[in-house]
């Protein structure tokens, strides 16, 4: 004969107390069980209780200074684990659904990606995942940097040049393109224009124009490396009034591709020119390392990865 029950006692049990179980199952302590979890003792010794008078079985014994599950408690925790899981993950697919197709993606990236790179990701965004809003703000990597580790933002677009460093620890940095760097000059320091290649030792004696603070030290190493200091007379991180200063004669600057690109077009009398040997910087993508990648960086780094970077003299990094 089957005995029917009025009432399913494990249909009351939810997932917190499960949680307590397996716990306690690895913990073997009330206390560091409670703290596992950021309940307090009382709390969960109040949770086991119910549990074991709903069931009418304990759950718990004393062993020592400690305790430990009786048989039923481990079949409760076993299982809950199981039950457990199942619904984290659950969970998590719905936060990846969320995050994907709506809420904020926030962004931060810098001056000569915010023409370029930006705009196409934004294009893509709104394909692929129209209900999520960029929020996007402009800042050199130093400040971006400062930015994603306050949790300002969800992931920032920076550049870095080789032995570069400034990333907020415990930091990741992918990185998505390699560009090269030009020498941009007047006219009348035009080189041969057959090769259009220039050693950087051959400007040694000329005034500099120096960028932001990270191409401002790209421009000290590269000139240590070439055997002399730049005489850097002007600054600006204003590409255009770089290059119309250039072209105006009387200083020379270094120049990455992209920010060339982002200007379209050079002044009549500016020339961008290749050095030889050649050097670049990478542009890549910083989040912050978790344990669960939130699903905003992920969707930047989907969407980043779309980008074609060739049409502004990118080279991408596989």
């Amino acid at each position: 004969m089957t005995t029917l029950r009025s009432a399913d006692p494990l249909g009351s049990i939810d997932s917190t107390e499960l949680r307590i179980l397996h716990a306690l199952a690895t913990t073997g302590s009330l206390t560091a069980a409670a703290a596992s979890l950021n309940l307090s003792q009382p709390a969960v010794s109040q949770r086991i209780k119910r549990v074991e008078s709903r069931l009418g079985v304990p759950l718990i014994e004393r062993s020592g200074r400690g305790i430990r599950l009786t048989t039923a408690g481990t079949i409760l925790a076993d299982h809950g684990r199981t039950v457990v899981a199942e619904i984290d993950a659950a969970l998590a697919a719905i936060d990846d659904l969320r995050g994907e197709r709506a809420g904020t993606l926030r962004l931060v990236g810098f001056p000569s990606a915010s023409a370029t790179l930006v705009p196409d990701l934004m294009r893509r965004l709104s394909e692929q995942a129209p209900n999520v809003a960029l929020q996007y703000r402009e800042a050199e990597p130093p400040e971006a940097a400062s930015m994603l580790r306050d949790g300002e933002v969800d992931c920032a677009l920076v550049f870095d040049y080789a032995g570069a460093a400034g990333l907020p620890a415990g930091s990741a940095f992918l990185p998505l393109w390699r560009e090269e760097v030009h020498l941009v000059v007047s006219s009348e320091r035009a080189c041969d224009p057959t090769t259009g290649r220039v050693k950087l030792e051959d400007f040694a004696a000329d005034h500099w124009i120096a960028g932001c603070e990270k191409c401002r030290g790209h421009l000290l190493t590269a000139a240590g490396e070439a055997g002399f200091e730049p005489d850097i007379i002007q600054e600006t991180d204003n590409v255009p009034a770089m290059l119309a200063m250039a072209a105006a004669g009387g200083a020379v600057a270094l120049v990455p591709g992209l920010a060339l690109a982002a200007a379209r077009s050079l002044p009549d009398d500016a020339h961008a020119l290749v050095l030889d040997p050649p050097r670049h910087r990478t542009i890549g993508l910083v989040a912050m390392v978790t344990a669960n990648e939130s699903p905003q960086v992920r969707l930047a780094k989907r969407l980043f990865a779309g980008v074609d970077g060739a049409k502004w003299g990118l080279e991408p990094i596989a």
